[in-house]
This record gives C-alpha cells, sequence and structure tokens, in this order.
C-alpha cells in the first residue's frame, strides 16, 4: 500500500506529532509499504490559511495513487488532508493527541482555564480560533479519529459533536527501557516549550518556596532533541510536568523508560493511568506543586514510585500503532 504520512514537523524538529510521524513512516517501511512524508517545510513563514492552501496542493501531488493518509496533527494538517482526501476520493485518518482551538486561546488570552473545563461555558474566542474550531469540527465529520488516549475522546465529543463510529483508540507508544544512569545531583527536570499552558513561571514559584525550607533540589530546565532528553532523563532525579493540561505526555513515557519518577499536572490522560508511578499535582495550586515537589524528594516516596516503575512491563511499539492504523482504514 501507498500511505502518506501528513506532519508539520518531523525530526530533529522536537515534539509528539515528530516523533511519531517517523516511527509510523519507518514501520510502515518495514512493513514492504510506501510511506513518503509531505511537511510544512517552508511554507510556515505563510500566513495561516494561505500556508494551509500550500500544504493542500503538495499534498495532493503526494496523494496521487495512495491508499490512505495518515495526519499527525489537527489543524495545520487535518484539515488540508480530509480536503486532499475528499477530492482524491483516498481515506484520511487523523491521530488526535492536542487541541489547537484551546492552546491557542491560552497562549493568547493566558487565562489558565484546563482543558477539561474549556468547552464547558462559552469563550470569547479570536477570528482565526472561531475559524479553527468551524474547520476542525468539518474535519472531524469527513475522515476516521484515532485519538491517543480516551480522556480526549470524551472532552471533544459534545462541542465537537463527533460521530462516535469514526472513534477510534491508538494509544502512544511505550518503548523498550533503557537502563537508568548514576544520579549524581538531585535534578527537576523542567524541559518543553516556552508557552503559557506549561505553567513553568507558577512551578518555579512553588520551587523556591520548597527549596527556602530546606528541599535541597536543582532545577533543570530547557529543550533540546529527543535522543538527548533521554539522556538528561537517564540521570536526573524526577521529571516535572505542571503544565495547566497534558493529553498524554511523551515525557511520562520517557520517564517511566529511564525509571524515572514525575510530577505530572491532575489535567491529564495518564494523571489516572500512572498515578502509582508519580505524584499528581493540581497545576492552579502553587501550594499543592509545592506538596508534590516535598513528596517526590522524600527518599521513602521516591523509592516507593522507581519500584512500582520496575515493575511496570508494558511494551507498545510503533509497530503497534502503525498495524492499528491500517486496521481503521481497511475495516
Amino acid at each position: 500500500m501507498r500511505i502518506v504520512i501528513a506532519s508539520g514537523i518531523y525530526p530533529p524538529e522536537v515534539g509528539g506529532p515528530a516523533l511519531y510521524a517517523k516511527g509510523v513512516k519507518e514501520s510502515l517501511e518495514r512493513a514492504g509499504h510506501e510511506a513518503p512524508v509531505v511537511l510544512f517545510g517552508s511554507l510556515r513563514g505563510y500566513p495561516s490559511g494561505i500556508r494551509h492552501f500550500l500544504y493542500a496542493i503538495k499534498l495532493w501531488r503526494a496523494a496521487s495513487g495512495a491508499d490512505a493518509i495518515f495526519a499527525f496533527d489537527t489543524y495545520s494538517v487535518g484539515v488540508p488532508a480530509v480536503l486532499v482526501g475528499m477530492l482524491r476520493g483516498v481515506p484520511v485518518v487523523i491521530r488526535i493527541g492536542g487541541d489547537f482551538v484551546w492552546e491557542s486561546y491560552i497562549e493568547r488570552t493566558k487565562d489558565l482555564v484546563p482543558l477539561p473545563n474549556f468547552y464547558r461555558v462559552p469563550r470569547d474566542l479570536n477570528r482565526k480560533e472561531r475559524i479553527a474550531f468551524k474547520l476542525v469540527t468539518w474535519m472531524l465529520r469527513h475522515a476516521q479519529l484515532a485519538f491517543n488516549t480516551p480522556w480526549l475522546r470524551e472532552i471533544w465529543q459534545e462541542p465537537y459533536k463527533i460521530d462516535p463510529s469514526r472513534t477510534h483508540i491508538v494509544e502512544n507508544v511505550i518503548g523498550e527501557r533503557f537502563d537508568r544512569a548514576s544520579v549524581t545531583n538531585r535534578s527537576l527536570l523542567l524541559y518543553g516549550r516556552q508557552i503559557a499552558l506549561k505553567n513553568t513561571g507558577a512551578f518555579r514559584s512553588a520551587f523556591q518556596k520548597v527549596r527556602t525550607d530546606g528541599v535541597n533540589f536543582d532545577l533543570e530546565e530547557g529543550m533540546v532533541p529527543h535522543v538527548e532528553l533521554i539522556e538528561k532523563i537517564r540521570a536526573c532525579y524526577a521529571v516535572a510536568i505542571p503544565s495547566i493540561s497534558e493529553v498524554a505526555p511523551n515525557s511520562v513515557i520517557d520517564a517511566i523508560r529511564c525509571g524515572v519518577p514525575f510530577l505530572l499536572t491532575k489535567y491529564s490522560g495518564y494523571a489516572e493511568k500512572y498515578k502509582d508511578m508519580g505524584i499528581i499535582i493540581d497545576p492552579l495550586s502553587q501550594a499543592d506543586m509545592a506538596r508534590g515537589i516535598r513528596e517526590i524528594a522524600d527518599p521513602v516516596i521516591h523509592a516507593r514510585l522507581c519500584a512500582n516503575i520496575v515493575a511496570y512491563a508494558d511494551l507498545r511499539t510503533y509497530d503497534h500503532v502503525a498495524r492499528e492504523m491500517l486496521a481503521i482504514i481497511q475495516k
């Protein structure tokens, strides 16, 4: 089969869609399929709308003779992918692991509303966000939808009026485990994009309060390619994900693979699933984030979390993801 991979980013760029586009492409090719990747590339310099149109043209050309399109984003590549799929008569599977409208609203307004609460009341969306919401709603009605968690599917069910028969759960990869490196310091890793929803300012304040109270930790921040990030996680004491919301953060999976406990926002599709391997915190409460830092600094609690991670043996590869996405179009 010829499966076109639509993604806005690709390694060495950092982000979940980049990793999944590369991983699924390689898995499909190992299985004997063609899997060309279509990226935004230089189109990012164009205004929104124009770049979507130009990307649709790129995708139209690549989709000639295709059996399916796998899109690893909703608004940026998902909308053009559905348009091309309809015109070409090619089925489209959208991998859904985030919410563009919510992220855009948070970054613009700095109104730190958790994702589960976002659609419960009307929001003062700007023109771009209103258009994005309408286009995503249209897209969802004309594609097969591979959500990475039931948590996000439930949040989207009502506001986007999703047809349940179009929805599927294709969970994230949990790869081979890494050996734990020698921990030479008590560093708490706070790595990721510098955007409002990551909640880094409030977390820093909570961290400084804990340091003042005598907890001996170093807070390490930054953003590096994934290979380098894995090495940092292997050598750290714990990983912090204090975002206002995170659907299915790869940082949690990477921490588990490295045998490292984590602090995780309670507004996450992983908060319940992996609660025995990390400390769940309220990102809207500095006091609760401080409580989480103190708990994970406790050697007894830290050792218990590490033991739970070691006992967790689930393994899930990009081959699983690729097979499940292929199964969606083969039904």
